[in-house]
């Protein structure tokens, strides 16, 4: 069979689809439409592949960005953020920020029992996350990547809301410290009886 007969079947196919949805009134963007009919055909002729549209809906919408995994040794996906902080650790010098960031974000999952990262992109079977290493109200980030297959596999899931609402952490492990000068400048009678202060009780009153 040649090209022009193979659009001759489908072109009509993916027209009705189209004209369907917009007859229903369904919203849809042209990349998510595009996915699914790659993983439609993929489906019909038994190619394996990963559902990306699928994923991507499980990390849309507001407070939905973030997913976790549980603190375990049997858990890969655990193994490969502990050792994407302590590799991070190890190249960092001790007295630097990123060492002391590393650290505590380690230590706050371990704590926690499950960490937490943000969802960035997924391309093929590979799925990529930010760890914000200074608290997930701020950009910076490690990227952290992992196999789309650990989805369907329940060791990642929805955090279902934002860490620092969640009450997991601050939003920003980096702390202002706010330390107020105490300047002790003599103020003389004349620039006090200026402001209509002439004894204690006007002070206290």
């Amino acid at each position: 069979m040649d090209i022009q007969s193979i659009r001759k079947i489908i072109f009509p196919a993916v027209s009705d689809v189209v004209s369907k949805l917009e007859e229903e009134n369904h919203s849809i963007k042209i990349t998510f439409l595009r996915e699914i009919f790659n993983e439609a055909i993929n489906g019909a002729l038994n190619i394996s592949h990963t559902n990306n549209t699928s994923i991507k809906a499980m990390f849309s919408g507001r407070g939905r960005a973030w997913a976790s995994t549980t603190v375990s040794n049997d858990n890969p996906v655990w193994i490969s953020i502990r050792h994407t902080l302590s590799k991070e650790i190890l190249y960092s010098d001790p007295s630097s920020k990123q060492y002391k960031e590393c650290t505590n974000l380690l230590d706050t999952f371990e704590s926690a029992g499950f960490a937490w990262m943000r969802f960035d992109s997924v391309s093929k079977n590979n799925l990529r996350f930010k760890l914000r290493t200074k608290g997930s109200k701020l950009e910076h980030h490690i990227k952290f990547y992992t196999d789309s297959c650990y989805i369907s596999r329940g060791y990642i899931k929805n955090l279902e809301g934002v860490p620092h609402r969640l009450g997991l952490e601050s939003g920003n492990f980096e702390e202002e410290n706010v330390v107020k000068e105490v300047i002790e400048k003599p103020v003389s009678k004349e620039e006090l009886h200026s402001v209509g202060i002439k004894t204690l009780e006007d002070i206290l009153s």
